[in-house]
C-alpha cells in the first residue's frame, strides 16, 4: 500500500537565523523564557521510558511558529562517547519537536498515530555539533503548515525550521507527517498486513563496530556490506526489537528511525572501503528520506547503496561523497534515503 502523498515545504531560515547563524532576537524573549530543567510528559512525544525523552519546553512565536527546547546528553547508548552529538539523536530531538507541538499547540489529541512521510536534515556548520563540558541546550524552531478535513481536525502537516545548539545554528531542515486516530490506523495497517506464518526470518550477524563508524555492538543495525561494484554496496537490516532507544516500545513495522540508522551505517561503510576512508572520521552532513511504505517486521530488509564521487561542500569547507539507499523488502522499495558523508576530522 503506498501512502497517500504530502509534499514538505521549502525551508525559509530568513526569519529564524541571522547571517552569523544566531537565534535572532525576534524569538529571543520567547527562546529566554524556555525551561530545560526538566523533560516534558513522555506521552507527550510518545515514548515510554522517561530517559528517551529529551524536549523540555515549547513556545508559540507566532500563528503556525513555534520554539522547542532540548537538552543532549553527553552520554547516551545511541550517541556512545562520540566527540561529537550524534546524527541519530539529533533526529531524534526533531521528531520529538514535532509530536509535541502537534499535542501542545495544534490540539491534537493524545494517542493519535503519526506517520513521517518525509524527514530532511542539512548540517550548516559541524563545529556546533562537538560535545563540550556541559549537556548542550537545543532549540527548534518550527513553523508548520497544517491539513485540515472539512471538519476542522489536522490530518498532518509539513514543517520547515532549524536546530541550534547553545545558541548557533547547526542544522535545518523540513519534512511532513500524517496524523490518524488509532481506530484508523489499525484499520490501515490490518490491510496492509499479511496472515501470519510459521516463518522463521534469518538471524543475521551484525558487522564490525569499527566498520560501520560506531563502538558498540549493541548499535550496529546493519550485516557487513557486500561490495557489488565500484559504486554498489549491499547489506541486511539486523533487526533487534529489545533495543532500548529505536524499540522504546513495541512496534508493528520497522520504524523509520531505525531505517535511517542503518542507512546511515552503510552509507559511511560504503564510502570507507570504496574510497579508501577511516569509517571512524566519517559522518552525516545531509539526509532525505521518503517513506512511500511500510517496512515490516516479518520480511528481509535489503538496504542498496550507489555511491558517487567526491563533491565539493562549500558550506562546511570540505569534501563530501553523495549516497542513495534503497531500503527493499520482497523486491519492492519501500524506502529511498539520501545522504551526504564527509570527513568531521
Amino acid at each position: 500500500m503506498t501512502l497517500p502523498e504530502t509534499q514538505p515545504t521549502d525551508l525559509d531560515t530568513e526569519n529564524t537565523e541571522d547571517a552569523a547563524g544566531a537565534v535572532p532576537d525576534a524569538a529571543a524573549e520567547a527562546a529566554a523564557r524556555l525551561r530545560y530543567d526538566a523533560t516534558v510528559s513522555r506521552t507527550l512525544v510518545h515514548r515510554t521510558s522517561v530517559a528517551e525523552v529529551f524536549v523540555t519546553d515549547s513556545a508559540a512565536i507566532g500563528e503556525e511558529t513555534f520554539l522547542v527546547a532540548a537538552q543532549l546528553p553527553r552520554g547516551h547508548l545511541i550517541g556512545e562517547n562520540a566527540p561529537m552529538y550524534d546524527y541519530t539523536l539529533l533526529i531524534e530531538v526533531v521528531r520529538q519537536a514535532g509530536v509535541l507541538v502537534a499535542h501542545e499547540h495544534l490540539d491534537v489529541e493524545l494517542g493519535s498515530a503519526f506517520i513521517f512521510r518525509s524527514l530532511n536534515l542539512r548540517t550548516v556548520g559541524l563545529t556546533q555539533l562537538r560535545i563540550g563540558a556541559t549537556p548542550a541546550h537545543v532549540l527548534v524552531t518550527m513553523t508548520v503548515h497544517p491539513r485540515r478535513n472539512k471538519a476542522g481536525r489536522i490530518q498532518g502537516f509539513t514543517f520547515s525550521g532549524n536546530v541550534a545548539l547553545d545558541g548557533q545554528v547547526a542544522m535545518s531542515g523540513n519534512g511532513a507527517l500524517l496524523i490518524v486516530s488509532q481506530r484508523a490506523y489499525r484499520t490501515l495497517r490490518a490491510k496492509r498486513r499479511t496472515a501470519a506464518t510459521d516463518l522463521a526470518l534469518p538471524r543475521f550477524t551484525p558487522a564490525a563496530p569499527s566498520a560501520v563508524g560506531r563502538s558498540e555492538a549493541r548499535n550496529v543495525v546493519i550485516t557487513a556490506p557486500v561490495v557489488a561494484s565500484e559504486a554498489r554496496v549491499s547489506a541486511q537490516l539486523v533487526l533487534d526489537a529489545s533495543h532500548p532507544h529505536m524499540f522504546d516500545h513495541p512496534l508493528d513495522h520497522v520504524p523509520g528511525h531505525l531505517q535511517m540508522e542503518a542507512a546511515r551505517q552503510l552509507a559511511i561503510a560504503a564510502v570507507a572501503q570504496l574510497h579508501g576512508l577511516s569509517p571512524r572520521t566519517l559522518t552525516i552532513s545531509a539526509i532525505e528520506t521518503e517513506f512511500t511504505d511500510y517496512a515490516e517486521l516479518d520480511q528481509v530488509t535489503e538496504l542498496r547503496a550507489t555511491v558517487q564521487g567526491f563533491r565539493r561542500q562549500d558550506d562546511l569547507r570540505t569534501l563530501a561523497v553523495p549516497v542513495v539507499i534503497d531500503i527493499r523488502q520482497e523486491g519492492a522499495v519501500t524506502t529511498t534515503i539520501r545522504l551526504e558523508v564527509v570527513q568531521w576530522t
